[in-house]
């Protein structure tokens, strides 16, 4: 039976689906549609988170920032992604910098097995170097699932972190970050939060902050005019492992 958190999460991807199926300006993922087409039975849903005040734009401008993200590790030389709680994350299909990298989506078994059911009667090709690694984060060991699907701790690895903080508890957060901290001395991790600060956090798990963004700093960079009152409330992060 999955859990009514799991249901939430999952039906929380659909939302999220439908934004950036509509945007044009900031990136283009023409694949969410085929997302947003499955999830009639989440539409109520989707439309209360649509109605949240900086919703839409708080998803369009994380994307965009988080694509920026992968496409700058991607000319650093970066070959290994793990998007971690990956939901209907479409960067491996849609994004040409992760063209021959290694791909490895992280969610639950439901979550991914619908992703796969979307895609496939979509007539989607997922790339044969794109893994879908199905771990439950309560219970089972991400370092092992990883390793059996084919990462290599000892090469260079970046980690998409999106929307995932407000459905864990701080002792899986910090367990996260020990665990992306073991991996290649460059590894790098890009992730979503609200107002609090993750400094210490991510110093404690060996991590240094490259960039702390909030969402009124993203409009400004990616969109004309002024913020909206509650932009700030949206955030993001890159950090790197410290250096020794």
């Amino acid at each position: 039976m999955v859990s009514m958190t799991a249901l939430t999460v999952a039906d929380t991807a659909y939302s999220i689906a439908a934004v950036r199926a509509d945007e044009r300006e900031l990136f283009d993922d023409p694949y969410a549609k085929h997302f947003v087409a499955a999830g009639a039975h989440a539409e109520e849903g989707t439309r209360r988170y649509l109605a949240l005040p900086f919703f839409r734009d708080g998803i369009r401008l994380r994307t965009r920032y988080i694509d920026d993200a992968v496409r700058e590790a991607a000319r650093d030389g970066f070959d290994q992604f793990v998007l971690l709680g990956a939901g209907f994350d479409a960067r491996a299909l849609r994004m040409p910098e992760l063209a021959g990298a290694r791909v490895f989506e992280i969610d639950s078994e439901e979550q991914l097995s619908r992703k796969r059911d979307v895609l496939e009667r979509a007539g989607v090709r997922v790339p044969p170097a794109n893994a879908y690694v199905p771990v439950d984060f309560a219970k089972d060991d991400l370092a092992s699932a990883l390793a059996a699907a084919g990462f290599d701790r000892d090469r260079d690895a970046f980690f998409v972190w999106e929307g995932v903080i407000g459905y864990i508890d701080d002792a899986a957060i910090d367990a996260s970050l020990r665990f992306m901290a073991k991996a290649s001395p460059r590894s790098r991790v890009v992730f979503t939060f609200g107002m609090e600060s993750y400094a210490e956090r991510v110093a404690r798990a060996g991590f240094r902050v490259r960039e702390e963004i909030d969402g009124s700093a993203m409009w400004r960079r990616y969109l004309p005019g002024e913020p909206p009152d509650g932009a700030a409330y949206s955030m993001c992060a890159i950090i790197d492992r410290l250096r020794c």
